[in-house]
């Protein structure tokens, strides 16, 4: 049985029905405009608090998306910095090499410095290892140097060290030719090659220049120099000087006792040449 309260309000409900069916048109839509004025309002809040809900929760959003490209950028921006302190170091140090050695600036050779990680101190294998490797674009037989002269080249190269055949060793010979001074006269353009010496093992610094024109008697102190021949080194290198000179046993050729450049005992630092192919792009990166 229906609770009387119930019953009244159905019959609330029905009777406002029938009145407002029995109205006549205009009345019946000019109470259609007092409901609407009440509740429309109402419901244009709620969609305006539900749009202003989507477009904060998009306001947040893209926040964090510009919170993480900045982050981004901020990184990027930080390698930029360390590359281009990198290529400032390395044309520095560049500069001085070649300031030290007096080489043109117009010479274009792309040297990239390396640290000495391992070296043999009793110069037996006459061998180092630097910390740079294929990874830094060291590839095999390049040309290695330090401020006073030839070091020797690359033999064997991994990911991120390589070994270096010192000058002397057997398995790095170097054409090599007295460098051009008006002592030298006849003998200004005199060409051989640098070997071990018998007196090598003894003396690190000590090696022979073998194949020297007959008659050849460069005064000593003169200077030695790569050749550029057979293209492993460039020409112009300062390799030593004279100590004295001889006939050859067979009286074939001249040679001479030359003393190293370079004191292989105290390389601390070296500097490898890049291959030619690499210098403009390398240095169009810079």
């Amino acid at each position: 049985m229906l609770k009387q309260p119930n019953i009244v309000s159905f019959c609330s409900v029905m009777t406002a029905g029938i009145v407002l069916l029995s109205l006549p048109t205009r009345m019946n839509n000019q109470l259609k405009w007092m409901v609407a004025g009440v509740f429309l309002p109402f419901l244009g809040l709620a969609e305006a608090v539900d749009e202003k809900a989507e477009s904060l929760q998009s306001i947040v959003v893209s926040k964090q998306e510009l919170l993480r490209e900045n982050q981004q950028l901020r990184r990027e921006l930080q390698n930029y910095k360390i590359a281009l302190l990198k290529n400032q170091a390395i044309a520095t140090e560049n500069a001085l090499l070649r300031q030290q050695l007096g080489w043109r600036e117009s010479l274009p050779w792309r040297l990239l410095p390396a640290r000495v990680l391992v070296k043999d101190p009793t110069n037996w294998w006459r061998s180092l290892y630097i910390n740079l490797g294929s990874d830094d674009g060291i590839i095999e037989n390049s040309p290695v140097l330090s401020p006073s002269g030839l070091v020797g080249k690359i033999e064997q190269v991994e990911s991120h060290r390589s070994l270096v055949r010192l000058v002397g060793d057997q398995h790095c010979k170097v054409a090599a030719m007295l460098a051009i001074s008006p002592r030298q006269g006849k003998y200004e353009s005199a060409h051989g090659t640098i070997t071990p010496g018998a007196g090598t093992s003894l003396n690190p610094r000590l090696v022979d220049f073998h194949h020297l024109p007959v008659g050849t008697e460069p005064e000593p102190g003169a200077k030695v120099i790569t050749s550029g021949l057979g293209g492993g080194y460039p020409r112009g290198i300062p390799v030593g000087h004279i100590i004295d000179s001889r006939s050859s046993a067979s009286g074939l050729f001249a040679e001479a006792r030359v003393r190293l450049a370079v004191d292989l005992n105290r390389l601390e630092m070296v500097w490898v040449k890049l291959p030619d192919q690499d210098v403009s792009a390398t240095e169009e990166g810079m």
